[in-house]
Order: C-alpha cells, then structure tokens, then sequence
C-alpha cells in the first residue's frame, strides 16, 4: 500500500463540521419556510376570552354585576372584535356587535346580581372573531 493510499478518502474535522453546520441550517430553513406555508387555524380564544371577562364583570365575592357590562370589551384579546350576553331571568344584556356565525363562542353559568341584595343564576356567553 502506498503512503498517498492512507490520506484517501480523509477530510479535515472543520470541513465536516462546516458541512454538517450547513445540511443542518438548511433543514432549519425549510423547515421553517414550509410551516409558515401550511394554513394553520386560528386558537380557541373563547375560554381564555371567557374567563377574562368573568373576571372583569364580577366583584370580590364573584357574582357578576351587569352594570359593568360596558368594562367587558375591554377584557376582549387585542386585534378581535367581541360581543358579551348575560342572560338572567329571562333579562338578557348584550354588549359588541352582533356577532358572525363563524365566531368563536363560550359560555359558563353565573351568579349574577339583579338588583342590591338579590342574586340569579345566569349565563355568560362571549362570542370572540377578528
């Protein structure tokens, strides 16, 4: 065997850390560039936009005070549109615009306050769309 026969075939460890460097970031991008071209759906924002809203129109004991209705749109996620129904005793408030039928929606049965000293068990709804 030849002196040149063992030096054959042989590549120095930078080269191939070079080269797996670069098959590895290659992956990555494509990686990268087909998931951001695969359709994805949007999250299920209702029960986060739900609780959310609980939170806001209820006070320390929390049983949900209809007169802070208005404060509720205010709970909704940035950049969608909202609409909150409290339904209670055959009352049913509403505030946000009527709401498409693709609209993602939640709802949780409430105490809520009628009028001082007297509560009702109620729904809430939330419809959440962009």
């Amino acid at each position: 065997m030849s002196p040149s026969s063992r030096r054959r075939a042989q590549t120095s460890p930078v080269a191939a850390l070079t080269a797996l460097f670069v098959v590895c970031a290659a992956i990555s991008g494509y990686a990268t560039v087909l998931d951001d071209s695969l359709p994805t759906t949007d999250r299920d924002l209702a029960p986060a936009t739900l609780s959310n809203v609980e939170s806001a129109l209820a006070d320390d004991s929390g049983v949900v005070v209809s007169s802070r209705l208005s404060d509720a749109l205010d709970a909704c996620p940035d950049g969608f549109s909202c609409r909150v129904v409290v339904a209670v005793d055959g009352d049913r408030r509403a505030v946000g615009p009527a709401a498409p039928t693709d609209a993602d929606a939640d709802s949780t049965r409430v105490s809520v306050r009628v009028e001082p000293g007297r509560v009702g068990f109620g729904t809430l709804r939330v419809e959440v769309w962009r």
